[in-house]
């Protein structure tokens, strides 16, 4: 598999030439045990120079059976019907004021809700008022409770917000990561943590039914089932770095059907990367299987940064 890469430090991204990639990502194997109050795993992976890695670590119970209810229970119905019962409670503060709802084709925009107040003229204009900004506030509470945002007329994974969560759970990983990295400069220690994630089986999570209800695998997830797709993994290296390379920031940066990491580690000729207000992040390509090491991404990423079609998300870790 090929690649492409940046040369110039000029505008969003910069020019791309091709090289080639090495060896796909492997891991060797995964072993999980789990107990009442914590899970353990001991995984082994090649790296980038195809050493063998070997890590054990642990992670709370608690805190892997959250992140899987918060994103398997999150449904577009289940909102909806919050939503309705958010409108019935502001009008039924409307004495003279009558509700009528209808559910209509789902769309974000309306969640498939259409509503007409009944009743004196000189109430109704203040009543709808009132109904639209109970709408627009509870869309947001109910989106923001399970790490989503509205854009447009989509709904996605909140990065910033997840990002912020998680980071605190992956702790332990973190540390282990450190303790095999030994006295690793800091690029070797973020290409360690990539890796890693890169050797995590690729799994697109489209089948609900076969992940467990999961479109986006939240860190703790992620590393409980041993799969994961482009962004999963991105945000899971999002939290690891905060402690493998302790006062860096990091980005997202997402385009058509795929994400990246970006982190703001010191530019090397070659490197891939994005900036976001004045500051560059160099691109970590974590999906896998590809063992892209540090600034290299995909043909696919690359022809996107080129043509400047991608988003920035400052992660807040």
């Amino acid at each position: 598999m090929s690649l492409r890469r940046r040369a110039v430090l000029a505008g969003g991204a910069g020019l791309a030439v091709s090289l080639s990639f090495p060896a796909a990502a492997r891991q060797l194997s995964f072993q999980r045990q789990r107990y009442a109050d914590q899970s353990q795993y001991r995984v082994r992976w090649l790296d980038h120079e195809q050493r063998e890695r070997d890590i054990t670590f642990a992670l709370s119970a608690a805190e892997i059976d959250q992140a899987a209810r918060l994103f398997r229970e999150f449904s577009l119905e289940g909102m909806r019907e919050y939503l309705e019962s958010a409108i019935r409670l502001t009008a039924a503060g409307w004495a003279e004021v009558t509700l009528q709802i209808e559910r209509r084709t789902m769309a974000v925009d309306t969640m498939g809700i259409s509503y007409r107040l009944n009743g004196p003229q000189h109430l109704l204009a203040d009543a709808n008022q009132q109904v639209k900004l109970t709408i627009e506030q509870n869309k947001a509470r109910y989106t923001s409770a399970y790490l989503r945002r509205v854009e447009g007329n989509t709904i996605s994974v909140d990065y910033v917000a997840a990002a912020r969560r998680y980071a605190r759970a992956l702790w332990p990983l973190a540390q282990a990561m450190l303790a095999i990295a030994g006295g690793a400069d800091e690029r070797a220690r973020v290409a360690l943590a990539l890796s890693f994630f890169q050797a995590i089986p690729y799994d697109e999570l489209s089948d609900r039914v076969r992940n467990g209800g999961y479109d986006f695998a939240p860190p703790p997830t992620l590393l409980d089932i041993n799969r994961g797709d482009c962004d999963s993994k991105a945000v899971a290296l999002a939290c690891v770095l905060r402690a493998v390379a302790p006062g860096r920031r990091s980005a997202m940066a997402t385009m058509p059907g795929h994400a990246i990491l970006g982190v703001d580690v010191p530019w090397r000729e070659g490197d891939a990367w994005v900036r976001r207000d004045g500051r560059v992040f160099i691109a970590l390509e974590a999906a896998g299987p590809a063992m892209a090491p540090v600034g290299r991404v995909a043909p696919q990423t690359a022809r996107f940064l080129d043509a400047q079609n991608f988003s920035v998300w400052p992660l807040s870790v």
